[in-house]
């Protein structure tokens, strides 16, 4: 147990970068529904959205902007909508609404990611949106009331509790490896994973905020600074490496706290006996997920899954 805990805090004391959305490239990285509750705002000028009343902007980023709407039979969903204007030219919009159409069908098979439940163009005004499923709220959880919604992230979860107990840490770990080996299966890859890009629906977590997601071939193409500052590997994104990096950045931070991810030496002297040798070896699997050198991270998804269900299995026998 000693020289686990030296170990853990030796590893504790390099892992560095920021939570807060810091994007290396902010004009393409937009967090989903994060902005705080505040009055009804008129929707952008040009854009309409069959059948939608768009209620309040909720998320924004240069090349989109995410808004609470609501459907003619009263059902709220999100709405993001991006425009060409945004786009130093053609080729970035078109490659993303790509990504979109494929990413669409994919999303409403799997319970992890958010679902698109439809996606529309308007050529003439110069953009296309997708409706989402929408967060809960972090206050009233399936009850929506406009004025004063504010999503349930993961990223809100750790800015109220710190921190998240092992076992939660260790579940929340399985269904996200769970969506994002179901997204790796099919060509495709996120780019953007971090707490504020984690929401819950129905308490269930799910990948979101999916405009990068992209086919793993055509990212070969797309600039490397894509992605978010502290959750991004040092060889860039674009790969399904980058994304099992971003995930064990996510878990570190979800286990640890924000501590850890400012260089801040993490104690546990005062955590429970039982608990702290469950977060020392959860950190184990989630530090070698997020290693600096790809060789020393896992090669696949399945691999950190695999040590993930391995751990519960330990943790049953345990208990």
């Amino acid at each position: 147990m000693g020289s686990t805990l030296s170990h853990f805090r030796r590893f504790i004391g390099r892992f560095t970068g920021s939570r807060r959305d810091q994007t290396l490239d902010e004009a393409v990285s937009d967090s989903y529904a994060i902005a705080p509750a505040e009055p009804l705002t008129p929707s952008p000028a040009g854009v309409v959205i069959p059948n939608y009343e768009l209620l309040r902007s909720i998320g924004s980023g240069a090349y989109g902007e995410v808004w609470l709407a609501r459907g003619e039979i009263g059902v709220y969903h999100a709405i993001k909508v991006v425009h060409k204007r945004s786009f130093p030219d053609r080729s970035p919009f078109e490659r993303e609404y790509r990504g979109i159409l494929q990413y669409t069908p994919i999303s409403r098979t799997h319970h992890g990611l958010v679902p698109i439940l439809h996606v529309g163009r308007d050529t003439g005004t110069g953009f296309f949106y997708y409706i989402m499923e929408l967060a809960d709220c972090v206050e009233r959880g399936r009850g929506i009331e406009p004025s004063a919604y504010t999503a349930r992230t993961l990223a809100h979860e750790l800015d109220t509790r710190g921190r998240l107990p092992a076992q939660e840490c260790l579940h929340l770990g399985m269904e996200l490896c769970e969506a994002l080996r179901y997204l790796h299966s099919k060509q495709l890859i996120h780019r953007d994973i971090k707490p504020a890009n984690i929401i819950y629906v129905n308490g269930v977590a799910k990948l979101a905020d999916v405009g990068l997601v992209t086919h793993i071939a055509e990212a070969r193409r797309d600039p490397k600074q894509l992605g978010t500052e502290g959750f991004t590997p040092p060889e860039g994104p674009g790969t399904p490496w980058a994304d099992v990096y971003s995930l064990g950045k996510v878990l570190c931070e979800a286990s640890l706290g924000a501590a850890a991810l400012q260089g801040t030496p993490v104690s546990l002297e005062d955590v429970e006996d039982g608990e702290r040798a469950r977060l020392q070896q959860l950190s184990e699997v989630f530090f070698k997920a997020s290693h600096d050198e790809l060789s020393g991270r896992y090669q696949a998804i399945d691999e950190m899954h695999d040590a993930l269900m391995k751990l519960q299995d330990q943790f049953a026998q345990e208990s």
